[in-house]
C-alpha cells in the first residue's frame, strides 16, 4: 500500500513537470520548484503516516474480525501506530482465547451429556413449555419404535397417549416432579400391553418459571409380567394342592363317621385316596425340581452318551406301556450320530414327561414315534411326534409354560401337574439346547429337542 502511494506521487510530479516544461518553452529552475517539492513532500508524509496509523491497522482488525466470526484463531499481530489499535487488538485477541475456551466447555459438557444419555436404559424426552420435544435419547427411539427425528414434534404426536399429556400438564402446573404408572399398547396391540414407570421433572430457571420438563420412561413390562406369573402360579398352586387336599378331607370324615363300613366300601375309598396322594406328591416334586432348576442351582453331571444304546435301553419300560393302551411305539435313531455330551438323569427326565403327554393325549390303536438325527447346524435333534388329539395352533407358544393347560377339565382327569414342560424347557436351557412344540388341533403334536452342536464330539 506505502509503495504504491510513492509511485503515484512520484509519476504526478513527473508529468507535472513535463507539463510546465511545454506549456513555458524552458526548463523550470530547481530553486522554482523549491516550495513545491515541499509541499509534495510534505502530502507523502502525511499520506504515508495515514496508510500505516489508520487504514492498515483497520485492515488488520478486519482480518482479526473474520478470523474470529469463522471460528479461527487470529495470529498475534504488532501494530505500529496508535495505540488505540493495539488496545483493540489484544482485546479481540482475549475474547477470541475466551470464545474458543467456552466452545471446549460446551463440547466437552455436550459430550457428557450424549454418553450419559447413550448409556441410559430408561428412554429420556426434554420438552419445553408447549410440550414440544427437544432432546431424545437412543433408548427413547427404540422403546417406542420411533423411525423418524421426533425433535420439534409433539410429545403426544410421538407417543400418542393422552397420559403421557396428562402428566406433562400436571408438571407445568405444579411446578413439582411427577411420577406415574402407564401402560401403553405395544404398536397398536391390544394383547400386548407394555408398562412404563414414569416420572417429569420441571426445569426451572433462575428466575424461578419454568421453561421445560425432562421426563424419563422406564419399562417395567417385564416386571409387570413376572408379578402377573407370581400371581398366577400361587393361584395355580393353591388350587392344584386344593384338589386332593378336599377329596382326602372328605373320605377321612366318612371313614370317621361310619368306622365299621365294610371292607368292601373302604377300599374303594382307600383307592381314590391313594390316587390322589400320589398326584400330590408328584405335584410337590415336580415344584421342587421346578424351583431347582429355575434358581440354576442344579449342576449337570454330564457324560459322553451313545444316543442309540441309551434309547433302545430307556425305550424298553415305555414300550411295555405303549402295548398296555395298544400304541404302537417306534425308535429311529441315525447309525452315524456323535456321541452327546449331556446329564444322562436331566434326559430321561425330560424324554419321560414328553412321552407321557404323548401316550396320554394318544388313542388306542395310535402310534408314537421317538426319533434322533443330525441337525441342521450340527447338533443332535430328536423328535416325539404322535397322532393324537393335537394342539391348537393359539396354545403352542404357551404349553411350555407352567400349569398352562390346553383343556383344563380333561387335563386334570387325566393327571398331571401341568409342570412336565416347564421343566423340559428349563432342562434343555441348561444343556445349551432348544424345545419347540409343532402340530395342530386333531393332527397330533411333535416335540423337537434340539442339542447344540457345542456339546457334541464324534465317535470314538
Amino acid at each position: 500500500m506505502i509503495q504504491s502511494a510513492d509511485s503515484v506521487i512520484a509519476s504526478w510530479l513527473n508529468e507535472t513537470r513535463k507539463k510546465y516544461a511545454r506549456e513555458t518553452g524552458t526548463a523550470a529552475q530547481v530553486s522554482d520548484w523549491l516550495p513545491f517539492f515541499l509541499i509534495c513532500a510534505t502530502a507523502l508524509v502525511l499520506t504515508i503516516i495515514v496508510v500505516r496509523d489508520y487504514l492498515l491497522p483497520w485492515r488488520r482488525l478486519e482480518r482479526m474480525v473474520d478470523d474470529i466470526i469463522e471460528g479461527k484463531k487470529p495470529g498475534t499481530i504488532i501494530f505500529h501506530g496508535a495505540r488505540r489499535f493495539m488496545r483493540m487488538a489484544l482485546k479481540l485477541e482475549k475474547l477470541t482465547d475466551e470464545q474458543l475456551r467456552l466452545k471446549r466447555q460446551i463440547s466437552e459438557e455436550e459430550f457428557n451429556l450424549q454418553a450419559i444419555l447413550s448409556s441410559m436404559v430408561e428412554g429420556v424426552m426434554v420438552v419445553d413449555n408447549n410440550h414440544v420435544i427437544r432432546l431424545v435419547n437412543a433408548s427413547f427411539i427404540k422403546l417406542f419404535s420411533i423411525r423418524n427425528s421426533p425433535i420439534r414434534q409433539t410429545a403426544l404426536s410421538v407417543v400418542r397417549d393422552a397420559s403421557v399429556e396428562e402428566i406433562l400438564r400436571a408438571t407445568t402446573q405444579t411446578g413439582e416432579t411427577q411420577w406415574r404408572e402407564i401402560s401403553l399398547l405395544n404398536n397398536g396391540d391390544l394383547s400386548i400391553p407394555r408398562y412404563f414407570a414414569v416420572s417429569s421433572v420441571p426445569i426451572i430457571r433462575p428466575d424461578g418459571k419454568i421453561s421445560g420438563m425432562v421426563t424419563v420412561f422406564h419399562d417395567i413390562s417385564r416386571l409387570r409380567q413376572l408379578e402377573d406369573i407370581r400371581r398366577e402360579f400361587v393361584a395355580n398352586v393353591s388350587h392344584e394342592l386344593r384338589t386332593p387336599l378336599s377329596i382326602f378331607h372328605g373320605y377321612l370324615e366318612n371313614l370317621l363317621d361310619a368306622p365299621d363300613l365294610p371292607i368292601d366300601d373302604r377300599m374303594p375309598i382307600y383307592e381314590i385316596m391313594q390316587r390322589h396322594s400320589r398326584r400330590l406328591n408328584a405335584l410337590l416334586e415336580d415344584l421342587l425340581t421346578l424351583a431347582r432348576l429355575e434358581s440354576r442351582s442344579v449342576r449337570l453331571d454330564v457324560s459322553e452318551l451313545d444316543l442309540a444304546a441309551f434309547l433302545g435301553q430307556f425305550c424298553k419300560g415305555w414300550l411295555m406301556k405303549a402295548e398296555k393302551k395298544n400304541i404302537a411305539l417306534h425308535v429311529e435313531v441315525d447309525g452315524a450320530l456323535p456321541r452327546l455330551s449331556v446329564d444322562e438323569f436331566r434326559l430321561e427326565q425330560v424324554l419321560n414327561n414328553v412321552l407321557e403327554n404323548a401316550l396320554k393325549y394318544t388313542s388306542e390303536g395310535g402310534r408314537v414315534q421317538l426319533s434322533a438325527r443330525q441337525g441342521n447346524q450340527g447338533g443332535i435333534e430328536m423328535r416325539i411326534e404322535d397322532n393324537g388329539t393335537g394342539i391348537p395352533m393359539s396354545d403352542l407358544p404357551h404349553i411350555f409354560e407352567r400349569f398352562y393347560r390346553v383343556e383344563k377339565a380333561r387335563s386334570r382327569e387325566k393327571g398331571g401337574t401341568g409342570l412336565g414342560l416347564s421343566i423340559v424347557k428349563h432342562i434343555m436351557v441348561l444343556h445349551g439346547g432348544t424345545v419347540e412344540a409343532q402340530g395342530a388341533l386333531g393332527k397330533g403334536t411333535v416335540i423337537i429337542l434340539r442339542f447344540p452342536a457345542r456339546q457334541n464330539q464324534a465317535v470314538v
